[in-house]
C-alpha cells in the first residue's frame, strides 16, 4: 500500500518552506544583524567606557599631584610668613624693651635730679629753720 500525498500536503509543505524563508530573510536575518550590531556597540562602548576610566585616573593622579604640590607651596609660604612674623615681634619686643630702658634710665635721672634739688632745698630750708628757730629760742630766752 502506497500512500500517495494528496495535493493538501504538498501545499502546506510549500507554505511552510516559503514562510521559512520569508521569516528568514524578513525576521530572523535582521535579527541577528541587529543582535550582532547591538553587541560591537556593547564592545566599543566598554572599550571607550575603559578608555575613559583609563583618563580619568591620568587626570585624577595628575591632579593629586598638582594637589599636593601646591600644599606643599602653601605650607612653605605659611612657614616663611610665620618666621617672618615671629622676626616681626622679635623685633618689635627688642624695640619696646628699648624704649622701656632708655624711659626707665631717664626716669631714674629725673628722679636722682629731683632727688638732687629735693635735698638742697630740704637742706636750705632746715638751715633756714634752724636759724628761725635758734632765733626764737634766743629771743625767749633773753
Amino acid at each position: 500500500m502506497t500512500i500517495i500525498p494528496d495535493l493538501s500536503a504538498l501545499v502546506v509543505s510549500a507554505l511552510v518552506v516559503l514562510l521559512v524563508l520569508v521569516l528568514k530573510s524578513q525576521f530572523f536575518e535582521p535579527l541577528a544583524r541587529t543582535m550582532e550590531a547591538r553587541e560591537e556597540n556593547r564592545a566599543e562602548a566598554r572599550r571607550r567606557r575603559q578608555g575613559a576610566e583609563a583618563e580619568a585616573a591620568r587626570t585624577e593622579a595628575r591632579l593629586s599631584e598638582a594637589l599636593a604640590e601646591v600644599r606643599r607651596v602653601g605650607y612653605r609660604e605659611m612657614d616663611r610668613v610665620r618666621q617672618e612674623a615671629g622676626e616681626r615681634a622679635e623685633r618689635s619686643l627688642a624695640e619696646s624693651r628699648e624704649r622701656a630702658s632708655r624711659a626707665l634710665e631717664a626716669g631714674k635721672r629725673s628722679l636722682r635730679e629731683e632727688s638732687a634739688h629735693a635735698a638742697v632745698e630740704l637742706e636750705a630750708d632746715a638751715e633756714s629753720l634752724a636759724s628761725e628757730l635758734a632765733a626764737r629760742v634766743l629771743r625767749r630766752a633773753s
